[in-house]
This record gives C-alpha cells, sequence and structure tokens, in this order.
C-alpha cells in the first residue's frame, strides 16, 4: 500500500506539472488547508482549541490576495492577520494565548510556507519548474537515500529525544546521497534546457536541501511528540497526513527560493 500510494502521488504530481497553471495554485490551497487542519487535530490533543474557521479564512484570503496583486501586499497582509488575531483575546472571551499561538502557527506552517512554491513558479528563472524540480529532488532524494543508508548501516543515533529511529551514518547518507540527485539533475536540466548554469549552484541547493529537509523532518517530529500523535493524519495509505508528506519540504522551498534570489536570478 505504501509503495502504491507512492507512484500514485507522483503520477499526480506529473499531472500537476503537465497542465500547471491554474492547478498548480489550487493544489497549493488545498494542500495548504488539510495541512492546517493536521496541525490544529494534532495541538487539539494537548487541550489547544486553536481558532480554525480564522485560520483558514485568513490563508484561503492570502492566496486570493496574492494571485490578485501578484505577491505585492504579501507582508502587509500577513502583519494585519496577525495584529487581528491577536486582538482575538479582546474580542473573544474564551480566546487565549496559547490557542491564539497554535492558530497562527498554522496559518504559516504549513500555510503560507507551502506557498512558496508558487513563488518559486512565478520567478520563471529558466522554465517555471526549474527550481521545483531541483528542490523536490534535493528532499525526496535525501529521504530516500536516509532510510536505506540507515536501515543498512546505522548504529549511532542522530536524535533520539526526537527521533529514535533517525541515525547519524542515515542522515550523512542522505546529504550525499540527495546532493549527487541534485547535481545529476543539474546537469540533465541544463542540457534539456541547453544552458550552462555552474554545477556548484546545483552542489549548494544539494547541500543546503539536504540540511533543511532533515531539519523539517525531525522538527515535524517533534512536533508530533510533542501532541503525542504518531501521524498528524491517515490521508495517504502508508505514509500518514499530508503533512507527513511535505515536512521536509516546507523548508527546502524557502532556503531554495533565498538562495535563488542571491545567487542565480542575477
Amino acid at each position: 500500500m505504501r509503495v502504491l500510494s507512492a507512484v500514485l502521488a507522483i503520477l499526480l504530481l506529473v499531472l500537476m506539472f503537465w497542465i500547471g497553471g491554474w492547478l498548480i495554485d489550487l493544489v497549493l490551497i488545498i494542500v495548504a488547508l488539510i495541512g492546517m487542519w493536521e496541525i490544529y487535530h494534532a495541538f487539539s490533543n494537548k487541550g489547544m482549541y486553536p481558532l480554525k474557521s480564522a485560520g483558514y479564512l485568513a490563508v484561503v484570503l492570502f492566496y486570493i490576495q496574492h494571485l490578485l496583486f501578484q505577491g505585492k501586499y504579501d507582508f502587509f497582509y500577513i502583519l494585519i492577520v496577525i495584529v487581528l488575531l491577536l486582538s482575538m483575546m479582546v474580542w473573544k472571551a474564551s480566546a487565549n494565548c496559547a490557542d491564539i499561538a497554535v492558530t497562527i502557527l498554522g496559518i504559516f506552517y504549513p500555510g503560507i510556507l507551502i506557498s512558496v512554491a508558487g513563488l518559486i513558479k512565478e520567478t520563471e528563472l529558466i522554465h517555471p519548474y526549474y527550481l521545483l524540480y531541483l528542490s523536490l529532488t534535493a528532499t525526496y532524494a535525501t529521504d530516500t537515500f536516509a532510510y536505506f543508508v540507515g536501515s543498512l548501516l546505522g548504529k549511532t543515533k542522530l536524535c533520539p529525544a526526537i527521533s529514535p529511529n533517525k541515525t547519524i551514518e542515515g542522515s550523512i547518507g542522505g546529504l550525499v546521497g540527495g546532493l549527487i540527485m541534485v547535481v545529476l539533475l543539474g546537469f540533465a536540466l541544463n542540457w534539456v534546457y541547453n544552458i550552462n548554469v555552474h554545477p556548484i549552484h546545483f552542489a549548494a541547493i544539494g547541500f543546503l536541501g539536504g540540511i533543511f529537509s532533515q531539519v523539517g523532518d525531525l522538527t515535524a517530529s517533534a512536533v508530533k511528540r510533542y501532541c503525542n500523535v504518531k501521524d498528524f493524519g491517515n490521508l495517504i495509505p502508508g505514509h500518514g497526513g499530508i503533512l507527513d508528506r511535505i515536512d521536509s519540504l516546507l523548508f527546502v522551498l524557502p532556503v531554495v527560493h533565498v538562495y535563488s534570489q542571491l545567487f542565480l536570478m542575477g
């Protein structure tokens, strides 16, 4: 079932890239809302009651204004939403600091963080999906190599208090394997698009992606351990919830976007 779910996910990803345009924006909104529901549900196990409707509405309106105004007012919108949510403790007697904090957390993680995929697409560096290909490869190649190397050679625990099964050997294997795969993909993209992006950029993206992919995964594990849940959901058979699948990607996308703005867009 785990393999079948992975194959279906890949096919859906290919379909999404093939159709592109509005479908990618729609998928990002849906993924953001499902991920928010999962994070809110997890924290409800700790007796917290986030303002779910306010959180969902804030994220939907964020995407709408982003699409309408091409991201010009994203920062101002986020500031207004934070101020309005914090002020809910004044207008809503039952609202408390913990509930408001979790509400804001869900808006950013995964609500707004996944929207960075849209920002990367909109930069259209060489091709709208160019950086997305590199981000996805850095994320899931690292995860795959870390799993297999850790299973075969893993002995030294990486973060036993957070994730007992992860090992230093697996982490190094994931980092090296992910870096190699991104560099190989980079050479392939250079050939496909007839360009000459220096390999150092592929290595940098692979290295940074490998590090932050694992940090993102461990962060999600820490949240699940705090909330006393094994998985964020059961939407994907054998894989858990949406957030269980994109937790690493949520950390890689911003890093790749920032790197591209600093070192590639020029």
